[in-house]
């Protein structure tokens, strides 16, 4: 039974002659709303506990996705610091090429200019 049926004036709990109905008859339509309500809570019950399987599933899956982004993180930490320290290794060549460079030339300056004393 539906709430629609009871308004249709069948002689129920809800219809114009509810003052004429037996104690049993309101018996049975109490009993009547009380199983449509109850059949009403065990939809609401079904329906909140999938409810809270799909949020317990959701908030597994945010857990485990946090662990990956925590790892990514830690990662990414570690070869930011290699990076940085190899790029000081790198600008320390350079600037050791740079000054090898410079003292060859110098080297090889001074060389010629000596051997021009010596030659003029």
């Amino acid at each position: 039974m539906n709430y629609s049926d009871w308004d249709s004036g069948g002689g129920d709990l809800f219809g114009p002659n509810r003052g004429t109905l037996s104690v049993d008859e309101l018996r049975n339509d109490q009993e009547r709303v009380i199983e449509e309500q109850d059949r009403g809570l065990d939809a609401i019950s079904q329906s909140l506990a999938r409810t809270k399987r799909m949020a317990t599933a959701i908030g597994d899956e945010v857990d485990d996705q946090n662990d990956l982004i925590e790892d990514i993180k830690d990662k990414t930490e570690t070869v930011h610091s290699k990076f940085h320290k190899e790029n000081r290794h790198v600008n320390l060549v350079l600037e050791k090429s740079n000054t090898t460079v410079l003292w060859v030339i110098i080297i090889v300056l001074f060389i010629t200019i000596l051997l021009l004393f010596i030659i003029f």
